[in-house]
């Protein structure tokens, strides 16, 4: 039997698996890149995030996943947390919450994990409240935030 930790190990996984590159040689060309080209980027994918196209949407939350969780020293995405929060209000789908809540949890700041704490409260879906703790808890977990 898993663990809460291990199952939220193993979503987190199965959404990262969703953003991968499609090769190794894709990932190793992003080592390479400037300082400027990492900031150009993220604010691309933050700007994504407020795009009225979902699909945009969509692949930002994706991007957000990806870099955050693969590149978190190269990238930082705590101006995101906003329209991550924002992202996650509006989502009428509990797949679109699901992925808002990766991608706080990616994210990993502390405005990123209050605002999904607050939210926690009224989310309507046992299964986005369950992801939702679960991150929490990994988040004061791993920070040991008191």
């Amino acid at each position: 039997m898993f663990t809460p930790g291990k199952r939220f190990g193993l979503l987190a996984a199965l959404l990262l698996a969703l953003t991968l590159p499609a090769s190794s040689h894709a990932q190793t060309s992003y080592d390479a890149q400037s300082p400027a080209w990492w900031q150009q980027l993220e604010q691309q994918i933050i700007t994504s995030l407020g795009s009225p196209a979902e699909r945009i949407r969509e692949q930002a939350l994706q991007h957000v996943v990806f870099f955050a969780t693969q590149y978190g020293d190269k990238v930082d995405f705590y101006e995101a947390v906003p329209r991550l929060l924002r992202i996650y209000d509006g989502g009428e789908s509990e797949a679109r919450r699901v992925m808002a809540v990766a991608a706080l949890h990616a994210v990993g700041t502390e405005a990123a994990m209050a605002g999904l704490q607050v939210r926690l409260r009224s989310e309507r879906s046992e299964r986005v409240r369950h992801l939702a703790r679960l991150a929490l808890a990994d988040y004061y977990r791993t920070n040991d935030v008191s």
